[in-house]
């Protein structure tokens, strides 16, 4: 079972604005990006392969819920890293709690990320919530309360 996953990553000019500081919108792109690696070091996939899983059985993540605090600016060319801490896991969705610290150990940022878990109903088409699988729950679990205390 896992709740914590770091990666770190280089403020790319793109993702700046004209005074060359990270664009407050690419906070969430990132808290994506750690979201993503975090569930290939589980070995799943928030969008799963029907090839690979019987599509009866197959989930997604849609966020239902985004929300960042800013503390302290990252700039182009910083090197920085995301720290995704697992908040809560409830029986349809999870939530996540993502840190950005800066090389020096400054908080830059803290994010919060729900994700439900959802299954496309064949009779409409569209998603609906779901329980979800047992194959994933037993890869999730909360960070200890300590970890998810404010910094």
């Amino acid at each position: 079972m896992s709740y914590r996953h770091t990666i770190s990553d280089r403020v790319q000019f793109a993702d700046t604005d004209m005074a060359g500081i990270v664009h407050f919108s690419n906070f969430f792109r990132y808290m994506e990006r750690v979201e993503h690696d975090f569930f290939r070091l589980l070995e799943l996939s928030i969008r799963e392969d029907p090839a690979k899983i019987p599509a009866e059985e197959c989930v997604g993540w849609p966020r239902v819920h985004a929300s960042c605090d800013y503390r302290a600016p990252l700039f182009f060319e910083e090197v920085f890293t995301m720290e995704l801490l697992v908040e809560e896991v409830r029986t349809k969705t999870v939530r996540y709690l993502v840190r950005f610290w800066k090389a020096d150990g400054t908080l830059s940022a803290e994010g919060h990320l729900v994700a439900a878990c959802v299954r496309r109903d064949k009779a409409t088409g569209k998603m609906k919530a779901v329980e979800i699988p047992a194959r994933i729950l037993a890869k999730l679990e909360a960070a200890p309360a300590e970890m998810l205390q404010s910094v």
